[in-house]
C-alpha cells in the first residue's frame, strides 16, 4: 500500500515507517494483515513531502503540507511503526478515527497518532489543509534534536502522553512547521541543520505546551441544553433567533459560544450533527436514501448527498455498502 502522487518528476520512497492494518475477511471469520506502506515524496502545488533527514535532521522521516482540490479516497488503517505523526488542520475539517473512536479535526486544531495507534483519516474533504509530519522514537546511543539522552526520552514521554485530539491555540506550532518548510529551502550546510533543528524542537515543545495550557471553555448550561437538543433531534427547523431568545444571548454572542464550544456555528453544527445521525441510520437500517434525507431535513436527496459525500469522501450508497461489508 503506497501514498501515490500524480504529476511529481521525481518520487522517492521510505519504506517502513507505517503499517497497514488490513482486516480480512474469510469464511466470516475476520483477521489483521500487516503490510508496508510506503512514504511518497513530492513536491507538487497540493502536497509537499519531504525527508528531513536527507537534509540533515535524520528524526523526522517526512515533513508533510496537503491542500485537497478535491475529494480523494483515504489511506486504510494504520498505524506508524516507531513513528509519532503530528497533525495540524489549517482549513476545512478531518475525520480522526484513531484506535476505533472519532475525532472531529476543526482548522486550528492539533492530532497525534502514537506509534500503537491504528488509525485514519476517513475522510479529506475538498478545501482541506494540513500540516503534518512524522518524528522517530529517540534510540540510546542516536542523536535525537542536539539533546542529551534523558532529555530526549523525558520530551518524548510526554509527548506520548498528550491525547490524540487537541483544541487550543496552536500559533506555535503553526510558526514552527512555516520554519520547518522555510529552512529545508535553504543551501544545504550548518546553518539549515541548525534551523531545522531548532525549527523541529520549538513545534514540539508548542505541542506540549498547547495541550497543558488549552483554555478552559466555559459551557453556559442554556447552550449545552441547546447542543444537546440539536445532537438528538438534528432534524429539526433551526431558526438563529428563537436559538438566541431561547439562550438569552444576541444572535452573535450565541454564535460566537456555540463556535467556543462545538467549533461550529449553529447551523454548521446542526448539519454534522444530521450526517453523523446518517451514517448511523445507514449502518443501522434500510430506509431508502430519499426518504432517509427527508426524515434528516434535506430538501432533497441530492442535497443530502453532496454533503455527506464532501463530508466522508463516500456517497451515502457506498457508505451503506462499505458498512454492510465490514458486518
Amino acid at each position: 500500500m503506497q501514498f501515490h502522487c500524480i504529476g511529481c518528476p521525481k518520487i522517492d520512497r521510505f519504506t517502513g515507517i507505517w503499517e497497514a492494518v488490513a482486516i480480512m475477511k474469510n469464511d466470516g471469520n475476520t483477521r489483521a494483515r500487516t503490510e508496508s506502506l510506503a512514504v511518497i515524496y513530492s513536491d507538487t502545488q497540493e502536497r509537499r513531502v519531504f525527508n528531513l533527514a536527507e537534509a540533515g535532521l535524520r528524526e523526522v522521516p517526512a515533513l508533510g503540507f496537503s491542500r485537497y482540490s478535491h475529494v480523494i479516497a483515504p489511506v486504510g488503517t494504520h498505524r506508524h511503526a516507531g513513528c509519532l505523526e503530528i497533525g495540524l488542520c489549517l482549513r476545512g475539517a478531518l475525520t480522526l478515527l484513531n484506535n476505533g473512536q472519532e475525532h472531529r479535526i476543526m482548522p486550528g486544531d492539533l492530532y497525534l497518532n502514537k506509534p500503537s495507534d491504528t488509525h485514519c483519516l476517513t475522510a479529506h474533504p475538498k478545501g482541506t489543509v494540513i500540516h503534518w509530519l512524522l518524528i522517530r522514537e529517540p534510540r540510546r546511543g542516536q542523536a535525537f534534536l542536539r539533546l542529551t539522552h534523558p532529555e530526549a526520552r523525558d520530551l518524548w514521554r510526554r509527548l506520548t502522553r498528550l491525547p490524540c485530539h487537541i483544541i487550543a491555540r496552536t500559533d506555535t506550532v503553526k510558526h514552527a512547521f512555516a520554519h520547518l518548510f522555510k529552512y529545508h529551502a535553504q543551501p544545504a550546510g550548518p546553518y539549515r541543520t541548525v534551523g531545522l533543528t531548532a525549527a523541529c524542537t520549538s513545534l514540539l515543545m508548542g505541542v506540549i505546551d498547547a495541550a497543558s495550557h488549552k483554555s478552559v471553555i466555559a459551557r453556559p448550561p442554556l447552550i449545552e441544553q441547546l447542543t444537546a437538543a440539536i445532537r438528538e433531534h438534528p432534524e429539526r427547523d433551526l431558526r438563529l433567533d428563537a436559538l438566541a431568545r431561547e439562550a438569552r444571548l444576541s444572535p452573535s454572542l450565541l454564535i460566537a459560544q456555540f463556535k467556543q464550544i462545538t467549533g461550529l456555528p449553529p447551523i454548521h453544527f446542526q448539519l454534522a450533527c444530521r450526517l453523523e445521525k446518517a451514517k448511523r441510520l445507514l449502518a443501522e437500517t434500510d430506509t431508502p436514501i430519499t426518504q432517509l434525507a427527508f426524515d434528516l431535513g434535506f430538501c432533497a436527496s441530492q442535497h443530502f448527498s453532496g454533503h455527506f459525500k464532501r463530508a466522508f469522501g463516500l456517497t451515502p450508497t457506498a457508505w451503506r455498502k462499505q458498512a454492510a461489508a465490514a458486518h
